[in-house]
């Protein structure tokens, strides 16, 4: 690299070591142009008496509507022209308050200047930003150097600038423009600020170093020191000036590259502007549609990114149209930097992000994002980095040193690779490392505020509520001081919130709680009772405070979220803060419950009293060891809790619910059963449904069983009485949003099946390796309960005395919500197990008949089978089931394996579901495998119809799916085999099935026959469940194919 020598000492002191480095520029070209030395400067200079806002002990502030008179030359390429630009120095250049008057400026030039550049130039003393890009495409701006800058340097103007290259620029030392600034303090929101004619581009009240309207351009290598952000990427949900009739939305186009960038020494006016800021919104005010305003602050109307891979502008003519899971897309940044920021190093309101390689110096807090799917990998946080801290004031004692926070409600955040290196306050109750340089203490030279932590968990609300929102992988510690800190900065969680009890992360390999095995960490908040910790091996982290859960302590442990309404005039309370409390003498009228604010009203009562309670079943939850009943249950009823246990118990306080409606559900129902249970009186009849959304029609009716072990084992559509403890027994799965067809146990990777643009039947998010599952709005379970209704609306007259179930076989004790055992600590254990969601013969749920296949399980050897052309072979070493299976070996093609002859068993023009289990023998991994239906007639000829999936060799595969045999003519030939591994490769086939489907609906869609292949997804399931549950989504099934073709 280059090396600079100084001829004389630098007045300042400048630092360089591994996490930063000052950047140095050259101001001075042989070619300078300038403005006037006479009448340039501004008239109107700010005095430097004026005060706002405290900022970690000092408050000033530059004077608003000053400096707002400069006046210096500008450069200006238009109309078809062409602008390159090299080795130039502009000092004195642009003109406040003026559009167009820029010290370079492309106006218009649309794809007609691409090969135009602007590069290694200097621009001092701007008056009015220093290059804009405006309706201009394809330009390069690169190694350019710009110092002493009022607004926006860098400027995409309109948003509508794409796939220009700004690259290895330094913008440094910039002003708000007419000195307004953007001056607030803690809170998410900031006043709008509205176009006048000192403040022509209101937005400039956060002028920052790169103002990136539009991500599809490269932003490769840039520096940015100072500003109000170093850059800022606000939202626009239309383009304006020039181009705002140009239909698409600029916010939500998606990055190119943005890589390599660095911003430093900034971020200072509010503590959520990040060095690098996604936020703030540019739009036409209502009122007057010819005024801009711009929200500095946290938008979520107009503020809101979803990037998508389909342009919804084009193809729906409308820019707000929903993005579906499927066509989702991620704004990607990688390999940035922040350094000495006293804000968020980087901090989005909105939009799907993947942040890769980020590292975060000295900052307040690593990283901030406020989205559902927000993926961060390899992040390195150096809270404290022990450099002397040079800020306004110099007390960075009063900056947090925090790695990152967890935010309450709708979030999705999955952080894999992971370090955090001196955060969190060294205090006397760190547990987790004594070192006496860990973390940072409240040193006035490169301190931190004392209740700085690694992690913490937003826990101030009764209206805002996590679902299963956040998950990590390799997360490393080096010398950090607190991890952990539920924050309530309304009320320090006394009492306690919805939020705060009910707060949960999933760990997927416990490196963040420190275990080293997999670990659900939940809140240990008292009064959320024994609803976290489950058994003697839970670990406690009290300065949280945590419960650190260990999951493979049981066998199908997991977590699951859902939400509970049983009357409307009670939840519709939630979020109102009026000044006085609901109590049982108003109502639910014109009073407040469970809202984002204080928890107790001026009298002293609660906002967001318990109406109830729910806690695991079983004798180890009751009141004689968890006096508190549980978890306290709600105006606000959101649930999340560990899954895979007997049952949750719930009880209201007014008694049963006589309608109980259940959504905003989130489980992976094959891997964590969710049982739900609830006390009834005998006489109670049920009836207990499934609905899709938009679909008045997709209802599913459960029916009763015979056993709790029935409706915990069954596909989710069964309910259980229990005349003995007066219990009725639901299992809660999450189902698609608009089709409930085909009945079954959705797993994470189930295929999509109602045509619409989703992927996945149940909504998720995925993230290295990483799988959580994501709610949708509007399908829902309900159960309705036939009973006298009390003198309380809408609850059951009684409520029978409670019988606790027994959950332990004879000789067993309880020591889990999901485990027994012969003694507290044994290991001799009774663990209730799931037994597999898909047999050989599918349950009735899926139509009625037999399966049409003879010795389908091989164990009368090869009687009825033949070979498909090379050779199969009786197998005693593998078997799905029984002891035997059948090996295709000795194969020369792909369609080589087991066949046998369906013509006598099947007929033309009905739906058979078809269905095998196999594995690969030797070293191939993964291959596919197909299981086709060979039909001849005497109209069509010869056609193939068939269901794939993709199988291993270290598991059973389950292949299913539905195939319509519709023939034009009349049936001559029909046979069942198996095919597909590459040539050479042998694989097992075990328990064959084909069952005709009854009709009602609930098949699959048939195959359509077709002069060319085509393809429908089935859904599929590993046997040893190889579809990750929501915390360990560390393995992925390929998805499965419906397929035929002729030939």
């Amino acid at each position: 690299g280059s090396a600079v020598h100084f001829t004389s000492s630098a007045t300042y002191a400048h630092i360089a070591n591994n996490g930063y480095q000052a950047e140095v520029g050259l101001l001075s070209r042989n070619i300078k142009i300038q403005g006037a030395a006479d009448d340039s400067e501004p008239t109107d200079p700010d005095t430097g008496s004026c005060t706002g806002n405290w900022h970690f002990g000092v408050n000033f502030k530059p004077c608003p509507w000053t400096s707002t008179t400069g006046f210096g030359g500008h450069i200006m390429v238009h109309s078809g022209g062409k602008g390159y630009m090299e080795g130039v120095e502009l000092y004195r250049m642009g003109q406040t308050n003026v559009l167009g008057r820029y010290p370079f400026h492309w106006h218009q030039l649309g794809n007609a200047c691409s090969d135009c550049y602007f590069r290694a130039n200097s621009i001092h003393r701007s008056f009015y930003r220093c290059i804009s890009i405006h309706g201009t495409h394809n330009t390069t701006v690169s190694e350019n150097v710009a110092y002493d800058v009022d607004g926006y340097c860098y400027y995409l103007e309109d948003g509508v600038e794409e796939d220009n290259t700004i690259s290895f620029n330094l913008a440094a030392h910039i002003h708000p423009v007419s000195n307004v600034v953007a001056d607030s303090g803690g809170g998410q929101t900031i006043t709008p600020f509205v176009q006048s004619r000192d403040l022509i581009l209101p937005a400039d009240a956060t002028a920052s170093g790169y103002y990136i309207t539009n991500l599809h351009n490269d932003i490769i290598g840039n520096a940015a020191s100072g500003g109000w952000a170093g850059f800022a990427l606000p939202v626009l949900h239309s383009p304006i000036g020039a181009n705002r009739d140009v239909n698409m939305r600029p916010g939500n186009r998606l990055t190119k590259v943005f890589d390599g960038n660095v911003a430093h020494s900034t971020g200072w006016w509010w503590s959520h502007a990040g060095a690098f800021y996604s936020g703030g919104s540019l739009y036409y005010s209502s009122g007057d549609d010819t005024l801009l305003e711009y929200n500095a602050g946290r938008d979520q109307s107009k503020g809101t990114r979803s990037p998508c891979l389909v342009d919804k502008c084009v193809e729906n003519n409308n820019c707000g149209s929903y993005c579906y899971e499927g066509e989702r897309a991620w704004y990607k940044l990688t390999n940035n930097k922040v350094f000495m920021t006293a804000s968020p190093s980087l901090n989005s309101w909105s939009g799907r992000m993947e942040v890769i390689r980020f590292e975060a110096h000295d900052v307040a807090l690593g990283m901030e994002a406020l989205q559902d799917g927000f993926g961060i990998d390899q992040l390195l946080v150096e809270c404290r980095s022990g450099e002397e801290w040079v800020i306004p004031g110099n007390r960075p004692d009063y900056v947090s040193a925090n790695g990152f926070f967890w935010y309450d409600t709708g979030q999705g955040h999955i952080i894999s690779s992971s370090t955090f290196r001196n955060c969190g306050a060294r205090n006397a109750n760190n547990a987790y490392d004594t070192s006496p340089t860990r973390g940072c203490d409240t040193n006035e030279i490169n301190g931190c505020s004392s209740g700085s932590t690694v992690w913490g968990f937003l826990t101030h609300s009764d209206q805002f509520t996590p679902e299963l929102m956040q998950a990590t992988s390799g997360i490393t510690y080096e010398d950090c001081g607190r991890r952990f800190k539920l924050v309530d900065f309304k009320d320090n969680n006394t009492p306690s919130s919805v939020s705060g009890r009910a707060q949960n992360w999933i760990d997927t390999d416990g490196s963040a709680s420190g275990l080293n095995e997999p670990t659900i960490m939940a809140s240990g908040l008292t009064d959320a009772g024994n609803w976290w910790k489950v058994d003697s091996n839970v670990v406690d982290d009290p300065e949280a405070p945590l419960a650190f859960i260990k999951v493979n302590d049981g066998n199908e442990r997991g977590l699951g979220h859902i939400r509970l309404r049983w009357k409307d005039e009670i939840h519709n309370t939630v979020g109102n803060g009026s000044s006085k409390a609901c109590t049982p003498s108003d109502n639910w009228q014109n009073c407040g419950t469970c809202y984002n604010g204080s928890k107790v009203d001026g009298s002293g009562d609660p906002y967001c009293p318990a109406l109830g309670r729910i806690r695991h079943i079983g004798s180890k939850f009751d009141l004689t060891n968890d006096p508190t009943g549980g978890l306290p249950i709600t105006a606000n009823a959101e649930v999340a809790g560990l899954t895979g246990g007997f049952a949750w118990l719930l009880q209201l306080d007014d008694g049963p619910p006589k309608s109980l409606k259940i959504d905003q559900i989130e489980v992976d129902p094959v891997e964590t059963p969710m049982v739900l249970a609830i006390p009834y009186d005998s006489g109670t009849s049920f009836s207990i449904t499934a609905h899709a959304a938009y679909c008045s029609s997709c209802v599913e009716t459960f029916f009763a069983v015979n056993s709790v072990d029935h409706v915990r084992a069954s596909q989710g559509n069964t309910y259980y009485y229990d005349e003995a403890t007066k219990l009725l027994y639901v299992r809660i799965v999450q189902t698609p949003q608009t089709y409930l067809t085909d009945w079954h146990l959705w797993n994470l990777d189930d295929l999509n099946m109602d045509g619409g643009p989703r992927t996945h039947a149940l909504d998720r998010f995925t993230f290295s390796g990483i799988t959580l599952p994501s709610f949708a709005y509007g399908p829902y379970l309900h159960i309705d309960a036939d009973c006298a209704e009390g003198a309380i609306s809408g609850h059951c007259a009684t409520t029978p005395s409670y019988v606790e179930p027994e959950v332990c076989p004879p000789d067993y004790i309880q020591v889990s919500y999901d485990k027994c055992c012969v003694s507290e600590g044994s290991s001799a254990c009774y663990i209730p197990t799931l037994p597999p969601t898909f047999s050989p013969t599918p349950q009735p749920t899926f139509g009625q008949g037999d399966n049409l296949v003879l010795n389908p399980g091989f164990e009368s050897g090869l009687t009825d089978w033949y070979a498909n052309s090379g050779l199969i072979q009786i197998d005693t070493s593998q078997a799905h089931s029984g002891t035997q299976s059948v090996l295709a070996t000795g194969r020369t093609s792909t369609w080589n394996g087991p066949q046998q002859t369906m013509i006598e068993r099947m007929s033309a023009n009905k739906t058979y579901r078809i269905s095998c289990w196999a594995k690969l023998k030797g070293t191939t991994s993964s291959d596919t495998l197909k299981l086709t239906l060979r039909i001849n007639d005497d109209v069509d000829g010869t056609k193939w119809l068939g269901i794939s999936n993709t199988i291993n060799n270290q598991d059973w595969t389950l292949i299913q799916g539905d195939i319509a045999v519709n023939v034009a003519g009349t049936v001559t030939g029909i046979d069942l085999y198996a095919e597909g591994p590459a040539v050479g490769v042998e694989y097992y086939v075990d328990d064959v099935s084909a069952i005709e489907v009854s009709s009602g609906g609930r098949s699959l869609e048939s195959a359509r026959s077709s002069t060319q292949p085509q393809h429908e997804d089935v859904e599929m399931q590993s046997a040893s469940g190889a579809v990750v549950s929501p915390m360990f989504a560390l393995l992925t099934v390929a998805p499965i194919c419906l397929w035929y073709q002729w030939k």
